[in-house]
């Protein structure tokens, strides 16, 4: 029987690389007793957190201990928080999280009944935080987290309104996965930039931080359908976004099943479709 693993390095210092050290634990339960010792450390009052990183998720009960040690140990320094938003999940992953939570005060809980959707759980989630900063990353651990505290550097040092973890620029990549859908993501990459009104490289990602008054000041123009909130953000605002991204290497779903198929698809260009249009029309009203 193998041995369940926690993502803790053994000297407990950040690795620079995508790749974390792994301890072996007995079982769930030492690695949860692992996650209460050391992931309450210094913390403050959930009103002064500098950023909250929201993460949906379902059916992701294995991969929810990990991704609380992975980002325990990349942002130490910073005050932070995760909120997962979880519909529903039947294996019992909204269960693990509340109990965890019980625990460690930087874990939080939003569970919805009866709703089914990526981007519409982003943006509860988001809404459900007053944080100065808003991460998005998923959870199941394909989104390098080693590359947040940069994302936040950036953020907090520069005019950019969202920084975006790009897997196409120099220093970042699609990793190890199908052909398929590398030529999916390069396709529909393609397409969104008619739509968009900024330079950018993979408007198709999903692991991004934005700040917050740009996020109140445009969410009521986001459309909040399917699974890609970063490009519904993009195009929420008349005016070109200020963006910059910072390189990451996307890995391999290692736990549990990938949410894309052919539903995520058809809904994608749906949303692309209703983008496009709206910009048409913006442009005759301006023209006008």
């Amino acid at each position: 029987m193998s041995k369940a693993r926690t993502l803790v390095p053994k000297d407990g210092t950040q690795r620079p690389s995508s790749e974390v050290t792994l301890i072996p634990c007995k079982d769930e339960d030492q690695r949860k007793n692992h996650i209460s010792m050391h992931a309450v450390e210094g913390g403050t009052s959930v009103s002064d957190r500098e950023v909250v990183i929201v993460s949906p998720t379902y059916n992701e009960r294995e991969n929810i201990l990990p991704l609380i040690c992975a980002l325990t140990n990349v942002l130490q320094g910073f005050e932070w928080e995760v909120l997962f938003v979880d519909d529903s999940s039947p294996d019992g992953t909204a269960a693990l999280i509340r109990e965890i939570a019980t625990s460690n005060h930087r874990v939080r809980l939003l569970e919805r009944i009866g709703r089914r959707g990526l981007s519409s759980a982003c943006i509860e989630g988001m809404l459900a935080s007053s944080a100065p900063f808003v991460a998005v990353m998923d959870a199941d651990l394909q989104h390098d987290e080693c590359i947040l505290p940069e994302m936040l550097r950036q953020l907090k040092s520069s005019s950019s309104d969202i920084i975006v973890g790009s897997r196409m620029i120099p220093g970042g990549s699609m990793g190890d996965v199908s052909i398929n859908r590398v030529l999916l993501s390069l396709v529909a990459s393609q397409l969104t930039r008619l739509a968009c009104r900024c330079r950018i490289s993979d408007p198709m990602s999903g692991f991004f931080v934005v700040r917050r008054s740009f996020l109140e000041q445009f969410i009521s123009n986001v459309r909040g359908s399917g699974f890609k909130l970063l490009f519904d953000l993009l195009t929420a605002s008349a005016d070109p976004v200020k963006v910059a991204e910072v390189p990451y290497h996307f890995r391999k779903r290692k736990r549990g099943e990938s949410k894309l198929n052919l539903l995520v698809e058809i809904e994608y260009l749906r949303l692309l479709a209703y983008k496009l249009l709206r910009r048409r029309s913006l442009r005759r009203a301006v023209a006008a």
